[in-house]
């Protein structure tokens, strides 16, 4: 540590340096930098999903299998449940099919269920085809089955 006398408007003045804080400075503004960043990262991403273990759900269709007639596109309807996986009903979960040239979505109700109306069509020559079914809800993990719904032609 040095010292040096200064002589401002007549003043004494005394200066220490300090070589070791003057080089630490760096270092805590880096570890200051580290520590806000992850903080940031943590408050994001909780505000982004707030649940660190979502939960799975069970869902079921009914029906599984539809039976279609002719070579038009033809409306059917189908109803969802979303249940947690203890058999409580999951309000409010977006649940979409599609396949077929169609697609349908709508958000279930306060018991887990909702109906939704979808147009399919079967090309020429073909006697069947399949349906995919994904269903996203707050705090659960996303549930997506590729061809979970059966459709025949009649």
């Amino acid at each position: 540590m040095r010292t040096s006398n200064n002589r401002i408007l007549g003043i004494s003045t005394t200066f220490i340096k300090n070589e070791k804080a003057v080089l630490g400075l760096p270092m805590r503004l880096t570890v200051s930098l580290i520590i806000g960043t992850v903080a940031l990262v943590a408050i994001l991403s909780y505000v982004m999903n707030p649940c660190l273990f979502p939960d799975r759900m069970i869902v079921s269709v009914n029906p599984m299998v539809n039976i279609v007639s002719g070579n038009n596109s033809t409306d059917i309807n189908i109803t969802i449940y979303v249940n947690e996986t203890n058999g409580y009903p999951i309000k409010n979960a977006n649940v979409i099919i599609k396949g077929l040239t169609g697609i349908g979505a709508n958000h279930t109700d306060e018991n887990g269920k909702t109906i939704i109306q979808i147009t399919v069509k079967l090309e020429n020559g073909v006697t069947e085809g399949y349906l995919d079914v994904s269903v996203k809800a707050a705090c659960h993990e996303t549930f997506s089955q590729q061809d979970m719904i059966k459709i025949l032609r009649h």
